[in-house]
C-alpha cells in the first residue's frame, strides 16, 4: 500500500475514534464536524475528504459497528450446535447493543428512511447490502433451527418481521436506560432472557403454522 493511502486510512481511523469519544461526552446529534476534527487533530477541511457530510460520518460508524457485530454472530453461529445457535445468537445480539448504547441509538437513527434518503448513493447501497446480509444470515439460522420444515424465502421474511419488531423494542429499551426508573427495577439480563424465550417460542409456533397444509397468514 502506498504511503499516501496509509496516511489516508490513518486519518480516517482517527476521525472515527474521535467521533466515538465525543459521542460519549455529549449527545451525538450535537457533535459538530469541527469538534471531531479538533479532537482528531485534523483540519476541518480535511474531514470532508473522508466524509462529505455529518450524515456520512454517522453512516460509517453505524455500518462499521453493524458489520463487526454480524461477523461475531456468524462466528458464534458456526461454533454452536444447530439447535442451540438461534438462542445464542439472539442473546448475544442483545449484549452487543448493551455494550455500546450510544452507537445503538445512532443505529436507530440511521435506520430511518428519511436519514438514508439524504445519504450519498454509495452509502445507501451499503445499507441495502447490509440488510441483505442480515436477512441471509437469519435465513441460515432458521433453516438450521427448523431443518425438518421446508421454509421458503417468503416464510423467512415473514418470520423476520416479528424478530425485527422484538429487536427494535430491545434497542429502544437500551437507549432509554433500561428499567432503573421503574418502580420495580428489572435487570436487563433477565429481560434479555425473557425476550429471547418469547422470540424462540414465537418462531417455533409460526414456523409450524407456515408449514402446515392449511397454513394461512390471515
Amino acid at each position: 500500500m502506498r504511503l499516501q493511502d496509509r496516511l489516508f486510512l490513518q486519518r480516517e481511523s482517527a476521525l472515527l475514534d474521535a467521533a466515538r469519544l465525543l459521542f460519549r461526552q455529549q449527545p451525538w446529534d450535537r457533535v459538530t464536524i469541527a469538534e471531531v476534527a479538533t479532537q482528531a487533530g485534523i483540519g476541518k477541511g480535511t474531514v470532508y475528504k473522508h466524509f462529505p457530510s455529518k450524515e456520512a460520518l454517522f453512516a460509517r460508524l453505524t455500518l462499521d459497528m453493524s458489520h463487526a457485530n454480524l461477523a461475531e454472530l456468524r462466528a458464534l453461529h458456526a461454533a454452536q450446535p444447530p439447535q442451540q445457535a438461534m438462542r445464542q445468537v439472539i442473546r448475544r445480539a442483545f449484549e452487543q447493543m448493551l455494550a455500546d448504547p450510544i452507537l445503538t441509538q445512532l443505529c436507530q437513527h440511521c435506520d430511518r428512511p428519511a436519514f438514508q434518503e439524504r445519504l450519498e448513493a454509495p452509502y445507501r447501497e451499503q445499507f441495502l447490502q447490509l440488510e441483505r446480509d442480515y436477512v441471509d444470515f437469519f435465513g441460515q439460522l432458521l433453516h438450521d433451527t427448523f431443518d425438518d420444515r421446508a421454509l421458503s424465502p417468503g416464510d423467512c421474511q415473514y418470520l423476520l418481521w416479528g424478530v425485527e419488531a422484538c429487536v427494535n423494542g430491545v434497542m429502544a429499551r437500551i437507549a432509554s436506560g433500561g428499567f432503573e426508573h421503574w418502580a420495580e427495577p428489572t435487570a436487563l439480563s433477565d429481560y434479555f432472557d425473557r425476550v429471547t424465550d418469547f422470540i424462540i417460542a414465537g418462531l417455533r409456533g409460526q414456523a409450524a403454522n407456515l408449514c402446515a397444509p392449511s397454513a394461512s397468514r390471515e
